[in-house]
């Protein structure tokens, strides 16, 4: 019997092993002397999510920090939480003070500072508020003023979407006074120590914003005088000028579609020419084509200027906690590091209320108080990028190993020559990463993953070496340092 056991036992042993994903090596050579775009920032939204959880400032599952802190934490901090340094904060145009308009979730509305022309209430968005100072207490560099919709007084309609049936919802005559609005609370910042950079007034022009957000159509050939007259306000404000703000936009939805259009309303015009170092857009909607398209487009027509990817979710209903959602956003990161050479990326939103695949974490809060806050991968495969990756890093050549998705960066971090590379293992099987190029002078490497298994762990921390395993469905960060 004992005999007959040992031997089911060992046939079962035999199975599993051979049932267990075969390792494939994937070659790839890094050439730290070719080099391409620059990092700026890796970022998220404060849109919708920052006005109330920046109020909730309850202790977090009985520890010494608040919930809100602990939402920051994870954002912003490069220890504990993924090191963000970007933070998009929603300049809103005041629903949410009239009530004005048809919106499915209040949440969507937004404040804004004004009593009465000219005069201003600082302490209203109180919430968001909160969420912009402690970004930037806690690492934020730079910080983006994005605008919806104009004010709601400025609009046609009076609301801060569209009636059906209309288009664009703002009169060239009001361009002016939306601008000073903006400029003076971009003021009003700069003089906290906030570090503003941009001022986005425009967002999505191309779609219709007839409900359920604030938001504003324009035709490519309005939006021409809608940034000239910002343009024009800004460089009228000393103190603006001095900390280096400038215009962003278009803030395109799609890479595809009318994008050139609209970029070419702005660097078509020479004014704006001359003032417009980077385009930003969004990556909905957008295939691998569309996106070598467009790239190819502004390397013919406007070759100096940069691309900055300033929103993206993964547009899918429901929740996921797991890898699917996170490997869809490390793959859209990577290719639009590697295909249009993005000097900065930024999620959509950086907490939501579930049954989406938008946040980094899911948070909530019930009938008594207490506050639900659960971080997912996609937050820690994000992390595999932007705790590592710092602004100023350069990208550098990477060529194979094409079934890792591989990319790679070379700059300073706490003082250290480094060299990070960050490979995606979308497949059902563990593969080996096997790396060449020159690598004398580091003298340490690490590992980071992120997988089913582990939240951005530090799997490996010792000598340099160039071939090792990439767990299954994982995005996984190699450090090397000097």
């Amino acid at each position: 019997m004992k005999t007959r056991l040992l031997s089911l036992m060992m046939a079962a042993l035999l199975l599993c092993t051979v049932c267990l994903p075969a390792l494939a090596e994937v070659s790839m050579k890094i050439d730290e002397t070719v080099t391409y775009q620059t990092i700026e920032s890796f970022g998220t939204s404060g849109a919708w999510w920052s006005q109330y959880a920046g109020l909730w400032d309850s202790k977090y599952q009985n520890t010494m920090k608040t919930n809100r802190q602990r939402i920051a934490t994870l954002l912003f901090d490069p220890v504990y939480g993924i090191g963000l340094t970007n933070y998009r904060y929603n300049l809103g145009a005041g629903s949410a003070d009239s009530g004005n308009g048809s919106y499915w979730d209040p949440n969507r509305r937004a404040q804004s500072f004004e009593t009465a022309p000219g005069v201003y209430d600082w302490t209203k968005d109180e919430g968001a508020q909160w969420f912009l100072q402690e970004a930037v207490r806690l690492g934020v560099t730079e910080v983006v003023l994005f605008c919806n919709s104009p004010l709601e007084r400025l609009t046609k309609n009076g609301w801060a979407h569209l009636t059906p049936g209309t288009t664009s919802n703002i009169d060239p005559e009001n361009y002016d006074e939306w601008a000073v609005y903006c400029c003076d609370v971009a003021e009003h910042f700069v003089e906290m120590g906030i570090p503003v950079k941009f001022i986005s007034p425009i967002n999505e022009p191309q779609w219709e914003w007839t409900d359920g957000q604030e938001g504003c159509h324009y035709a490519p050939s309005e939006i021409t005088g809608v940034y000239l007259a910002f343009l024009e306000e800004l460089e009228s404000r000393p103190a603006l000028v001095a900390a280096g703000v400038e215009l962003s936009g278009p803030e395109s939805g799609e890479w595809g579609g009318q994008t050139p259009e609209y970029v070419n309303a702005i660097l078509g015009n020479d004014v704006l020419r001359q003032h417009f170092t980077a385009i930003d857009c969004h990556s909905y909607w957008t295939n691998t084509q569309t996106k070598i398209s467009f790239s190819n487009y502004m390397k013919v027509l406007y070759p100096d200027v940069k691309l900055r990817m300033s929103e993206w979710c993964e547009m899918v209903n429901g929740n996921d906690f797991g890898m699917d959602s996170a490997l869809v956003l490390a793959k859209c990161v990577q290719e639009d590091l590697t295909i249009l050479n993005v000097v900065s990326w930024c999620t959509w939103v950086g907490v939501a209320p579930g049954n989406y695949h938008d946040g980094l974490m899911y948070a909530s809060e019930s009938g008594d108080g207490s506050v639900s806050i659960v971080p997912v991968k996609r937050l820690w495969a994000y992390g595999n990028y932007t705790r590592f990756v710092r602004p100023g890093f350069v990208r550098v050549d990477v060529s194979g190993g094409n079934a890792l998705r591989p990319v790679a960066f070379k700059g300073e971090n706490g003082g250290k020559e480094q060299l990070v590379i960050v490979l995606i293992n979308d497949s059902y099987a563990n593969q080996v990463a096997a790396l060449e190029g020159d690598f004398s002078g580091y003298t340490n490497m690490q590992i980071h993953e992120t997988s089913n298994a582990r939240d951005l762990a530090r799997t490996y921390n010792g000598e340099v070496k160039t071939e090792f395993s990439v767990p299954m469905q994982s995005v996984v960060t190699i450090v090397l340092s000097k």
